[in-house]
Order: structure tokens, then sequence, then C-alpha cells
């Protein structure tokens, strides 16, 4: 059970943001934010201090701010890791993926590859060329931590995009990265003058919904009720964040004492052609 008792919000819903044109995410990401960033950025404070995503993703939120200090997480080694080379070497990691040629066969060969086996760089690479070429950039893993997404057979795929690489490795340079489950990291790290921003793997909503296969341990029903409580711990301490999740009985009951706003986003993730499509999503927040 989640604490019924909220603390009043403790600051007031900002008035109009303009957002930042500068990096852009490098990785395609299932249930990305890219086209939500405008409802997103109306709840975003102007006066906070560091920016805190604790479910990184494609990151496409931190770049559409991009706040002058952040701390991004994520439980998932393999996108720690491939924002780590970004950051801090991205000359090599371009070098890499140029000579990697695009093809159903280096796909599947590039799949069995053991990362742990890999160097650092070598990991990245390994993990973007699968995102970009895999179907519908959906990271997905089976119970022993095994990439299984199928090939996309994408046509004109660009591995390495110098532009959009060094605009994220620029934007990365002010940002700690750090591997970790959000629990631990939130109520250790979180502090008052932060704005956090929270995109968990959704709850399905649907037959076809897949999005907790993110690592091997798969994100259920006890971890959005964990995650709950969480937030709850952050409100009480008065720090700022904005919560995205699906449009699910779970997810309302558990933020009923917030405010919710409901927004239309786009569904591209679906083996059934006729499930995509605008779905109601909710952004939670004490703001």
């Amino acid at each position: 059970q989640v604490d019924p008792v909220v603390a009043p919000s403790c600051y007031p819903l900002p008035t109009g943001r303009r957002l930042a044109k500068k990096a852009r995410p490098f990785l395609k990401w299932a249930g990305g934010k890219s086209r939500l960033i405008a409802e997103i950025v109306e709840f975003v404070p102007q006066d906070y201090e560091r920016y805190v995503e604790p479910f990184l993703g494609g990151g496409a939120t931190f770049f559409a701010l991009a706040p002058k200090s952040a701390f991004l997480s994520d439980s998932n080694p393999e996108l720690m890791n491939c924002y780590g080379i970004v950051r801090d070497h991205p000359d090599e990691l371009l070098q890499l993926l140029k000579a990697m040629p695009v093809s159903k066969a280096k796909f599947n060969q590039t799949r069995t590859l053991d990362p742990l086996t890999l160097g650092p760089t070598e990991r990245a690479a390994r993990f973007i060329y699968l995102n970009k070429l895999c179907y519908n950039g959906l990271y997905r893993v089976n119970k022993k931590g095994r990439f299984n997404t199928p090939y996309g057979n994408y046509r004109d795929v660009k591995l390495a995009d110098e532009e959009v690489v060094y605009a994220a490795s620029d934007a990365l340079q002010s940002a700690e990265l750090v591997t970790a489950d959000f629990e631990d990291n939130l109520l250790k790290h979180a502090r008052p003058e932060d704005f956090i921003y929270l995109d968990p793997p959704y709850p399905p909503v649907g037959v076809y919904s897949d999005f907790k296969r993110y690592t091997r341990e798969f994100f259920d029903t006890k971890d959005h009720v964990r995650l709950a409580k969480v937030i709850y711990e952050l409100d009480r301490r008065c720090c700022r964040f904005v919560l995205s999740n699906a449009e699910h009985p779970l997810i309302l009951e558990l933020y009923s004492k917030f405010k919710i706003k409901y927004v239309q986003a786009p569904r591209f993730v679906n083996c059934k052609r006729d499930r995509r499509g605008n779905v109601s999503e909710l952004l939670v927040t004490n703001l």
C-alpha cells in the first residue's frame, strides 16, 4: 500500500517555457518522449538546479531541456555504457560504427555477441548497431538478459551520424551517468533543488504490449508500487517531479492524490498495424 498522506505541493506551476534546440536523441527508442516534449515542458520549473532522470532510455526530455547540470541513470548497463562512450569517446565510437556493414547477417552475428566479452567502446557500437537496425528500436531481452528483438529490414540506415553524436556528446558533458535501480538512486541523491522526470516502463495496456522486458529483471506491478512509494517520499521532501505513464487503473490508483493530465501520445510499436496510432497517457506531477 502507498501512504495516502501527501505533503502539499511545494512549488507553483511555472509559466510558459521555450524548448532548447540543441542536441537530440542518438538512439531510436520505443516509448520515447520526443513527441510529448511540449506537454512535459509545461510542468518544468524555471528555477531548478539539477535535472534528474532515473529511467533515461532515449533521453529525449534531457536533450530537449539541455540542463546546465544533470544526474542521469538507468538500470540497463548496456544503455548507460553507451551514453558514457558517447560523452567521453565519440571519435572512437564513430570509427567503429563506420566500419560495420548494414545487413541481416551482420545483425544476427552482432546480436549473438556477449557484450561482457567486448571493450566499452565496442559494447557501445554493438548497442547502437542493434538499436538502429532492430524492429522499431525496441530494446527487449529474455530472462537471461540476451537481446532478442528481430531485424527490422530498414533502408538507408545511418549508423554513424556525426552531427547527432557530437551534439549529444557536448550535451552530456554536464551530466553524471550512473547505472542503478531507481529506488536507492533517488532516495540517496534527490534533493529539493532538483527537477525529476520519470518515464518508467509502462504496465501493459493490451495483449500486445511488451515494454516490461527491458532488463532481465522484468519491470512489473510490484515495481510500479515500489516506484509510487519512492515518489510519495520525494514529494514529502518537496522534490519537484513529473511522471509519464500509461492510462491504466493501477497507475490512476497509485497517483490519485497528485495532479494528473491526460495526453495523447503516438504509438508505433505493435505487431498489429491497425493497433498503432494515438493512445491516452498520463503526466503525473506535484507542480
